[in-house]
């Protein structure tokens, strides 16, 4: 072989060389022109730790609307929901306001319901004069949180600025506990009131309206 083919083919050889380590080094994408990498592919590229962020997927959810609960117009059956008392017993030689509430293991007495200034210009103080009477042959508790007020439009009146301290405690049979409770109340809702009396017995919570002077 001649020192001439010798070098062509020597020539050849590193040309080739040259061209296989260009294609590894720059891909070509199907039209043959070399690809760009993306940001993420650098980034990737040059710190090996990191990893292309996950698309984010947004969950749509419902909202949750919370209503009022209308108080129910008719008696119903047991179990099922309060006793609404639409038209009350008046207490025998008692005020107009006066009010009696048989239970089966007590009555609920409304002597007098009145209304006054409020503790601000935009409130009214509802005091009810009230006794209870334990007619059972168990003795039952008598708690704040059994007396609440509903506006005629569903809205729910908790708040007491002030109470007769004896007139809440455990009641033994044939006792009576006596006393007053003051409600503070829009003045806005002070027509239509109701005194929603809920006890420890569920099937004896009822709604009264309230004759309020």
């Amino acid at each position: 072989m001649s020192r001439i083919d010798l070098k062509s083919r020597i020539a050849c050889g590193i040309v080739l060389c040259l061209f296989a380590l260009g294609a590894c080094g720059n891909p070509a994408d199907s039209t043959g022109r070399a690809s760009t990498p993306t940001p993420i592919q650098q980034e990737v590229s040059t710190n090996p730790t990191i990893a292309p962020t996950a698309t984010a997927t947004h969950i749509h959810s419902t909202p949750v609307v919370t209503t009022h609960a209308t108080p129910a117009t008719h008696a119903p059956t047991a179990g099922s929901g309060p006793l609404v008392i639409l038209t009350p017993t008046p207490l025998p030689g008692g005020s107009s306001q006066s009010q009696l509430v048989t239970l089966p293991d007590r009555t609920l007495t409304i002597q007098n319901a009145s209304k006054q200034q409020g503790m601000d210009a935009n409130t009214t103080a509802i005091t009810l004069v009230m006794s209870v009477k334990n007619t059972g042959t168990k003795s039952i508790p008598n708690q704040a949180s059994y007396y609440l007020l509903v506006g005629s439009e569903g809205d729910i009146f908790g708040y007491q600025s002030s109470a007769t301290a004896s007139y809440f405690g455990t009641i033994a049979p044939s006792n009576t506990r006596s006393g007053s409770i003051v409600f503070q109340v829009p003045t806005a809702a002070v027509k239509g009131l109701r005194l929603l009396f809920r006890p420890d017995i569920t099937q004896e919570t009822v709604f009264v309206a309230l004759q309020v002077s």
